[in-house]
């Protein structure tokens, strides 16, 4: 996930607009890395508005999550109700780890159900006063532990995370 210093994924309207190129490329390279890919419908959709990049350019397989029964996309991709349905669905296709790119929602149901084993930041050097941050307010707290840390551009840091299970002092 990219995001400003300050923990922004997106402005409030949703745009993205102060995040670099470079991210875009990191993301997909990851994404074909780990094979499969899942988003939030929301996510899908302002990807989709971009000029010049979209998930259907990416080389993964791609699950949606969206809980409206009406929401229609190519048949490359597949739908899922909820963030423990696309995980069982990427399962099914025999995939044993997936990237996760969804925004504060999606990504604050895959945390809280446990989901989630790492989490890679790529830090932008802007701080906004406003936005969509990388997790929606909720009551849960999860530790991490700090793996790494890179520079992968000249402005984008990378921070990569284990989650710690709780019970868990590793």
């Amino acid at each position: 996930m990219a995001m400003s210093v300050n923990g922004y994924i997106a402005r409030t309207s949703g745009e993205e607009d102060f995040l670099s190129d470079k991210n875009w490329f990191i993301f997909s390279k990851i994404a074909k890395e780990i094979g499969c890919l899942i988003v939030g419908r929301k996510t899908y959709e302002v990807v989709s508005s971009w000029k010049g990049y979209n998930f259907d350019d990416i080389k993964a397989k791609k699950i949606i999550i969206s809980k409206n029964n009406n929401f229609k996309v190519n048949k490359s991709y597949l739908i899922a109700s909820s963030p423990t349905d696309s995980i069982n669905k990427a399962k099914s296709l025999g995939f044993k780890k997936v990237l996760v790119s969804g925004g504060s929602r999606v990504n604050t149901s895959f945390i809280k159900e446990g989901l989630i084993n790492e989490i890679i930041l790529n830090v932008e050097p802007i701080i906004l006063g406003n936005g969509i941050k990388l997790f929606a307010e909720g009551n849960f707290i999860t530790k991490l532990k700090l793996l790494d840390i890179k520079k992968v551009s000249n402005n984008i840091t990378q921070l990569h995370y284990k989650v710690k299970k709780l019970n868990s002092s590793k």
